[in-house]
């Protein structure tokens, strides 16, 4: 079974298990972070506004057979209702022309400018190095995840705003919507990545200037480094300038120079990681930066390049 046959057995599947005349579901393609095509699954009831979208590449197989789309359906219907249960956003979504009621809920996140130039074609931005400063909009916080959007330029020409007024705005909100998180790199590896004890045990024990930078979502925690002061308290913590690796749109790392020997080393780190590890998808930087104490800004190791966001 292809893709294309799978899908469609999927929305068809679906049809028949919510049983009601009343929903529309239908099948879109969304460009995500980095050019990431995915194929998602619109849920929308009759007298509602928005429907979750439920993305369904991670579920194919060429070799899936029916037992298991009946599953799929299945968890894809509960996965419906739960995020209904927990993110009634319908009248959120109604409020979103009226920007008194948006201005408290702007918030920023940080992309690479290269790999989405087509994107930012549409929406406001404020270039960060070779990075871009994109702005959202949030409609619901939970367990199940952050319920957003992208604003784009024809939200901005509707409120009748500027990028300077939505960067002052997200300023502001970002670091009370995603207060930051600074953890040792040890202890982010073993609570957040789940990486076992066996696996830490020859990892730097004095891993007092190495640590992990986010936010308290774990979600496009990368943004943290806008956050006014927090480069300076990072080199706080550890006492000395540090480097910092952008190890995907979701967190970075930072550490102290002290212990780096060859800081153009650092940036191959991050090249590998990105071509090895890290999903497309994730990729924040193929670049590392240094954050002076002295002069209080950030570089790039290589470049010595500045921007600075208005």
């Amino acid at each position: 079974m292809n893709f294309e046959e799978f899908t469609e057995t999927i929305r068809t599947g679906l049809v028949q298990v919510f049983e009601m005349n009343d929903m529309d579901i239908t099948v879109n393609k969304i460009v995500k972070n980095n050019g990431i095509m995915l194929t998602g699954i619109n849920i929308r009831q009759a007298h509602t506004m928005v429907a979750p979208t439920i993305y369904i590449n991670d579920f194919y197989r060429e070799d899936v057979d029916k037992k298991e789309i009946d599953n799929i359906v299945l968890k894809i219907k509960r996965i419906y209702q739960g995020r209904c249960k927990e993110n009634p956003v319908g009248e959120e979504v109604k409020n979103y022309l009226d920007f008194d009621w948006v201005s408290e809920r702007i918030f920023y996140t940080l992309i690479n400018h290269s790999m989405n130039e087509e994107m930012l074609q549409n929406v406001p931005y404020l270039p960060f190095y070779d990075l871009a400063i994109v702005f959202r909009c949030v409609f619901h916080i939970g367990q199940n995840g952050i319920a957003s959007s992208v604003v784009s330029e024809d939200d901005m020409k509707r409120w009748g705003v500027d990028t300077k007024l939505l960067y002052q705005l997200a300023a502001k909100n970002t670091p009370r919507l995603f207060p930051p998180v600074m953890d040792k790199i040890t202890r982010y590896l073993k609570v957040h990545a789940n990486v076992p004890d066996s696996l830490l045990e020859d990892f730097p024990q004095d891993d007092d200037k190495l640590y992990v930078l986010s936010n308290s979502f774990g979600i496009n925690g990368a943004a943290a480094l806008l956050y006014e002061g927090l480069l300076a308290d990072c080199a706080d913590l550890v006492g000395e300038d540090i480097y910092v690796l952008p190890s995907s749109i979701h967190e970075t790392i930072f550490a102290g120079v002290s212990i780096v020997d060859d800081p153009e080393l650092l940036t191959e780190i991050v090249q590998e990681a990105n071509d090895k590890v890290i999903s497309q998808s994730d990729i924040l930087s193929y670049n590392a930066y240094r954050y002076s104490r002295k002069a209080k800004r950030l570089m790039m190791i290589r470049s010595e390049q500045e921007t600075v966001p208005v």
